[in-house]
């Protein structure tokens, strides 16, 4: 029960995140195309901001949901810990990718997003494990 109450937290938490900077991103894209119109040159480094912005800030959030997934599941491997937030990731960006999939084909950019996604869930959830205290896991673990 403990798992799936890991792999849900970090899984709600991801997907909250990007709903929330979804819209801080429409606030900040209404107000800079106001300015664009005023100086015509921003209109061409526009969707540059996107990714300098958008992709630290999407591993970012992975990473902080793979943390609380890892830290909620409260496992002593890497096995354990890795499938933990795999599920979360590939619960996260399947999630994402299919609302935001053309014709049901997948580009390049969905095969990069997607392995940005589980190697930085993976990512938060092995930094969990590296910062645990040898006598902070419960002694259940083995089961």
């Amino acid at each position: 029960m403990r798992s799936l109450k890991a792999v849900v937290a970090g899984s709600v938490f991801i997907l909250f995140a990007f709903f929330m900077l979804g819209l801080t991103y429409i606030f900040i894209a209404v107000g800079y195309n106001s300015l664009a119109s005023n100086f015509p040159f921003l209109n061409d480094i526009a969707g540059l901001f996107r990714y300098l912005i958008g992709i630290p800030v999407f591993i970012l959030t992975m990473f902080v949901g793979g943390y609380i997934t890892a830290s909620i599941a409260n496992k002593a491997t890497n096995i354990k810990v890795w499938l933990h937030c795999f599920a979360v990731g590939i619960i996260t960006v399947g999630s994402m990718m299919y609302s935001a999939m053309e014709y049901s084909t997948l580009t390049l950019t969905g095969i990069v997003v997607i392995i940005l996604a589980l190697s930085a869930t993976s990512a938060g959830g092995f930094y969990w494990l590296r910062t645990i205290k040898p006598g902070s896991i419960n002694e259940t673990l083995s089961s």
